[in-house]
């Protein structure tokens, strides 16, 4: 799944579903603006992404993640979501841990991703019922 992506399709995945949520519907111009990115940037990787099977766009501009898109787009921000969590727990610099967490969640395996995880919320739980 995301080895056919480079870390920039993951972003530009990722940055869709975020504005997706936020606003309902995504055109290229969100998506320049929410990654800091010039247009012509944005169009070339929708193109790649599109060619991917990775989203889609109507006729009115709208874009669209695919099933696969989707797949890809919740398992980074899951990853980002889970990653910066736990750093800024351990006492990191929220933006600190926020930049980390970019870099780390396209390059940890899954198996690593996955044990993080079953601990990160093992520990939430237990000071839930503390």
């Amino acid at each position: 799944m995301q080895e056919r992506l480079h870390k920039s399709g993951e972003d530009y995945l990722e940055a869709l579903l975020i504005l997706e949520k936020k606003k309902g519907s995504v055109r290229s111009l969100d998506v320049a603006e929410q990654m800091n990115v010039k247009k012509p940037s944005v169009s070339n990787a929708i193109k790649l992404l599109k060619e991917g099977g990775f989203l889609t766009m109507d006729g009115d501009k709208l874009l669209h993640l695919t099933e696969l898109g989707r797949e890809v787009a919740e398992t980074i921000y899951e990853r980002h979501c889970i990653l910066t969590e736990g750093l800024i727990y351990l006492g990191v610099d929220p933006e600190t841990a926020e930049q980390d967490a970019c870099r780390l969640e396209h390059d940890i395996s899954r198996e690593s991703f996955e044990k993080l995880k079953e601990r990160w919320e093992n520990l939430k739980k237990r000071e839930v019922h503390s």
